[in-house]
């Protein structure tokens, strides 16, 4: 479908006003778009799979994507992630740093991650009843951004053999204009390995439904979503193949025709070097990835998108 520019240079206005209109009803009981900036997605990686990550994720993204994969033993790690969605109009940022267990889990992390449309300018002209004209030019009167900020302190427990299960407490922070919001919400996670190479999980978002708190005496409430996920690992000619599908419903997942989204991905990886290709909702999704000695990896993903310029995200993971 063709954009036309007018409508690309408007897009962080329409973004700030769609959000802003949110704050207008004093509650608004399980509101459908409410949390979908918490839908995104995090890290090169899994996007380059299609956000098909919640049953194969095993990096330092694992507390955003299944909180159980903390179980699992990891290094320490710093996770570092941009991108410039749809021409540079919405940053998006996310940050993580895992380690060791503590308190009851075997793994630990915190995770923070950013979605904002910055400088967006508001203008007025000297004489508000006069036409527009070579006396009468509008001015910058004012710069308004638009941001939201999900902080996760998420840990993976071992059930058993085969079992392991995680929680991610989550404190969300969002500003639009001089509004202000603040609401906590928990998510809740399993892993399931069937077989060797085969895994199966789980991701409850939003369990117990996240209330969001404006100052304006207004509430919005963020909708429980599931993200279910099968995932397959073998060795292939050298390297390692994996295969991945998953699904979420709930919150606002399903399209227009009420089809619940179907995501996938595909991986090799042969020595330092991994190759990812998926679709995310029939958008094809492409990446690679390079370990660089051995603590430091780099992904770069492709995001297409139908109506705006497609996005290429960065990340970078360092052992220390």
């Amino acid at each position: 479908m063709f954009v036309p520019p007018m409508t690309k240079r408007l897009l962080p206005i329409i973004l700030l006003v769609a959000v802003a209109s949110g704050t207008a009803t004093p509650v608004r009981a399980a509101s459908g778009y409410a949390g979908e900036f918490l839908a995104v997605g995090a890290g090169a990686r899994g996007l380059a799979l299609g956000g098909a990550f919640v049953a194969l994720v095993d990096d330092a993204s694992a507390g955003y994507w299944n909180p159980a994969a903390l179980a699992s033993p990891h290094p320490r790690e710093a996770h570092f992630m941009h991108a410039e969605r749809y021409s540079g109009l919405v940053d998006q940022d996310f940050v993580a740093i895992v380690g060791g267990g503590g308190l009851m889990f075997d793994g630990l992390a915190v995770s923070l991650l950013r979605l904002g449309v910055d400088g967006i300018e508001f203008t007025s002209v000297p004489d508000a009843a006069a036409p527009v004209g070579p006396d009468n030019r509008p001015v910058v009167s004012s710069s308004e951004s638009a941001a939201d900020y999900a902080l996760y302190l998420s840990g993976g427990r071992h059930l058993g053999e085969r079992l392991d299960v995680g929680a991610s407490a989550k404190v969300i922070y969002r500003a639009v204009a001089d509004f202000t919001a603040y609401g906590v919400g928990v998510d809740l996670a399993a892993r399931y390995r069937l077989a060797q190479g085969v895994t199966v999980a789980a991701n409850l978002r939003d369990a117990t439904t996240t209330p969001v708190f404006w100052d304006t005496d207004t509430t919005d409430r963020i909708q429980p979503s599931l993200s279910l996920g099968i995932a397959f690992v073998r060795q292939l000619a050298g390297g390692q193949a994996s295969f991945a599908v998953s699904s979420r419903a709930g919150g606002n997942a399903e399209d227009d025709s009420g089809a619940t989204p179907v995501n996938a991905g595909f991986e090799y990886q042969a020595g330092r070097v991994a190759i990812r290709s998926g679709f995310e909702e029939e958008r094809q999704t492409y990446g690679v990835g390079l370990r660089l000695g051995q603590r430091m990896t780099v992904d770069v993903a492709y995001l297409q998108h139908d109506a705006l310029e497609g996005t290429y995200l960065l990340s970078a993971t360092v052992g220390f």
